[in-house]
């Protein structure tokens, strides 16, 4: 898609949108391509799985006219029998299975788009049974069979993101960006901004996290697409809280709770962002119920962060029996996206209860997870409570511990109005 500037009179230049070229692989991933579904599944399974990207990924790599006789003919047979006697109850594995024979019984008529939904399938299922580098495998090469679907694209930024791999996230999303605005597929434009910012924000890089979260703020606007513009406000909500501005954060979550309406599903999320703002200014009095609501409301990949939340209000309240649930239930969640933010808010908690060894062990666990995952934020704040436990420590001898601030009168009355919308909603554990 060309856009065109007007350079000087009766004089035009067309601009094209340069589409990034994926990066395929990571420093911590080098591959070669499918080797971690070997790791992964140790099995026949596990062999078949590999055969069968292998070959989505060479009849890719082929331009569509050689694509005739680049397998023998009698393999797409071959394959399915191998498919079939493996016995495969589940159909959201079995049938993409065996729609991805076609690439070797059909190579040059089979429909790309097919091949990368089935793709799509056999990665939405690795991810449910705990295998994330094989899902992720299989949306790359979803998006290799479909080069021009952004949607692809997207899923597969995000993917790498939540597992630590930035430079590839970064490749894939910007991909996405490049190409849902040649395709005007503006929700997917949109989204793509606020994966790369979440990532930015991850990495520290509050710069570059604003502006990408501007600019899906912006489109958002323009394209009238009101719940990715209350997303937005959402996440620039966040990023001004962590960035110091306290008045442009409270802008934000004030638009963004407007905007989203007392019965959007993702209400729940914002509650508890807004509960986390409120703590960390010594208002648990709001906080603490509001997490209390969320936590088992919030969808499953956000619970561990809720929860870590819940154990540091539960810390800051005094409340050992609440922190001690929440820290029992985050252990269920042993890593993924913002597990490590979570356990140096549960270390804060447990600080709060004079819980010094649990602060520390907490902290460290925070520390570790965010270095393996290059969460550099979350690393220095790690880093920086340790030597704020050691300190406190040593300060609790002499001196009884200080009162958090009142509650401020003005959140009342979001904190009734969140309350009462968290209720109505129900639970998804």
């Amino acid at each position: 898609m060309a856009k065109t500037l007007k350079k000087g009179s009766g004089t035009e230049v067309k601009r094209r949108w340069r589409i990034p070229p994926p990066l395929l692989r990571d420093t911590e991933d080098p591959g070669p391509e499918g080797l971690a579904i070997l790791d992964e599944f140790r099995s026949e399974l596990g062999a078949v799985l590999w055969k069968s990207l292998r070959a989505v990924l060479l009849w890719s790599q082929v331009p569509p006219s050689d694509r005739k006789g680049i397998f023998a003919p009698d393999l797409g047979r071959a394959r399915l029998l191998e498919i079939l006697a493996l016995g495969i109850e589940d159909d959201d594995l079995r049938e993409p299975m065996e729609t991805l024979t076609q690439v070797l019984s059909a190579p040059d008529s089979v429909d790309p788009e097919i091949i990368g939904l089935a793709c799509r399938r056999i990665a939405g299922w690795a991810e449910t049974t705990d295998a994330p580098r094989t899902s992720i495998e299989f949306l790359q090469v979803a998006s290799l069979a479909c080069p021009a679907n952004a949607r692809f694209a997207l899923a597969l930024g995000r993917a790498c993101r939540d597992m630590g791999q930035f430079s590839r996230s970064e490749s894939w999303l910007q991909r996405a960006i490049g190409l849902a605005r040649q395709s005007a597929e503006w929700d997917v434009y949109i989204r793509a901004y606020l994966g790369h910012g979440k990532m930015m924000l991850r990495r520290g890089v509050l710069p570059a996290a604003r502006r990408s979260y501007v600019k899906a703020l912006r489109r958002s606007v323009r394209q009238g697409m009101r719940e990715l513009e209350a997303m937005a406000l959402q996440d620039l909500f966040i990023l001004e809280d962590k960035a110091g501005n306290l008045d442009r954060a409270v802008d934000y979550a004030s638009r963004a709770v407007a905007t989203f309406g007392s019965s959007h599903r993702d209400l729940p999320h914002l509650a508890h962002d807004i509960a986390v703002f409120w703590m960390q200014r010594g208002d648990v009095e709001h906080a603490f119920p509001v997490l209390r609501e969320a936590v088992d409301r919030v969808r499953d990949v956000y619970r561990g962060i809720a929860l870590g939340s819940l154990a540091r209000a539960s810390g800051l309240r005094g409340d050992e029996a609440a922190f001690d649930w929440a820290t029992m239930e985050l252990e269920r969640w042993w890593d993924g996206p913002g597990i490590a933010d979570a356990w140096a808010e549960a270390a804060r908690g447990a600080m709060a209860l004079a819980r010094f060894d649990d602060a520390r062990d907490h902290a460290r666990r925070a520390e570790t997870m965010a270095r393996r995952r290059g969460e550099n934020l979350v690393r220095f704040e790690a880093e920086a409570l340790l030597e704020s436990i050691r300190a406190e420590e040593a300060a609790r001898e002499n001196r009884s511990a200080d009162r958090p601030p009142p509650s401020r009168p003005e959140s009342d009355q979001l904190a009734r109005e969140l309350l009462k919308s968290l209720q109505a909603q129900p639970l998804s554990v």
